[in-house]
């Protein structure tokens, strides 16, 4: 599905989103859950192109909907993994993923760790807040921490694009912040999301959700006024 020229939402994953960034080579952002390998590398054929065009993965956070074929796309491409620094201990395994706070969640994550795939692998290259990549017309890495400590966000500005991993989620059509047990720190994601609202877009593209294609800073700022 193309959002806007040369961004492309990832079709028939079975939880999060995952976003194709077309250029010279193939960007990815985050990679679904364990299983999904198949319906991005399908993607990328359907595109014309080939699995070793896809040079590098950007993972907006650690979670498993998000990462969960990490591994078996870094196997078969050999594309580059990009992440925030706070987050890559948990996303290559050098330390175990915090649990939600809610008791059931805790139970369910446990049963999902023994019977999926993680995605762990190593984080070749680190983004931090303010570091500028050469994607589209131009990407600026903005970190959100809240929903786990090295959660990032991709401000484009001159496609006026902001591609928001789960720190913003599209529910009903319109931007919410993620369940507040799914978050490590719920207040610091509303402080996150308040940022977020002070840049410049038009299409919002979340972890969940369909994407937002016209006045969603509007959308997004309506929705904060709503929490004070």
């Amino acid at each position: 599905m193309e959002i806007i020229p040369n961004v492309h939402r990832i079709p028939g994953l079975k939880r999060a989103n995952a976003y194709l960034l077309l250029g010279e080579t193939l960007t990815l952002v985050d990679t679904g859950m364990a299983g999904d390998t198949g319906a991005i590398l399908g993607a990328i054929h359907e595109l014309g192109r080939k699995p070793a065009d896809l040079v590098r993965i950007i993972v907006t956070h650690h979670h498993t909907d998000h990462t969960g074929s990490l591994a078996a796309l870094k196997e078969r491409t050999g594309a580059q993994v990009l992440a925030h620094p706070a987050d890559a201990p948990y996303i290559s395994g050098e330390r175990p993923r915090p649990l939600p706070k809610h008791l059931f969640l805790q139970l369910l994550f446990r049963l999902m760790r023994t019977r999926s795939h993680r995605g762990e692998t190593p984080v070749d290259a680190t983004i931090q807040d303010g570091d500028r990549l050469a994607l589209l017309g131009g990407a600026t890495v903005i970190h959100v921490p809240g929903h786990t400590p090295g959660s990032i966000v991709l401000h484009f500005p001159a496609e006026r694009l902001l591609i928001t991993g789960d720190a913003i989620i599209v529910q009903g059509g319109k931007p919410r912040l993620p369940p507040s047990f799914f978050s490590q720190d719920a207040e610091q994601a509303i402080a996150s999301a308040r940022r977020l609202a002070m840049l410049d877009f038009e299409t919002l593209c979340g972890g969940h959700g369909d994407p937002i294609t016209s006045g969603a800073a509007g959308q997004l700022g309506a929705m904060l006024e709503k929490l004070t």
